[in-house]
């Protein structure tokens, strides 16, 4: 095979290669805790686009207690929280506790920034990460 030709091959694997952890700095690994902060970093952050770039195409986020439907997908990820773009900038979460164990992350989030007098009861999130990106999202009933 000429160096032409191996370097064409290079170039469609990695051009095949899925883009893993799109929403890492580069050179930060992809561990489960690592797209779990970026997320949160992105939320905090109110930046849209880069939150939903840290789960998968074809995440599902499920309310166990059904107080909201389940959303699919990355597209529906971007539409369902478009909200943050016009959050005030000191609204956010919190880490509160971490729980890891393999590709989950099981966090027990407090909301921060919320107007005088007005009170949010701290939830629980339990993310699975697979291949650098949030694939599954699981909300508990808070109350």
């Amino acid at each position: 095979m000429t160096s032409c030709a191996l370097f064409f091959c290079g170039a469609l694997v990695i051009a095949a290669t899925p883009s893993y952890a799109a929403c890492l700095a580069p050179g930060v690994e992809p561990t489960p805790s690592a797209v779990v902060d970026a997320q949160f970093a992105y939320y905090n952050a109110h930046n849209v686009e880069a939150f939903a770039s840290c789960y998968a195409e074809n995440v599902e986020m499920v309310y166990l207690d059904a107080s909201h439907p389940v959303i699919r997908g990355r597209a529906e990820i971007l539409e369902r929280f478009a909200f943050l773009r016009t959050m005030p900038k000191e609204m956010g979460v919190q880490i509160v506790r971490r729980t890891l164990t393999g590709p989950t992350v099981i966090d027990k989030e407090h909301v921060i920034g919320l107007p005088s007098g007005k009170s949010a009861p701290d939830l629980a999130a339990i993310y699975e990460v697979r291949e650098g990106q949030i694939v599954k999202v699981w909300f508990p009933p808070s109350h």
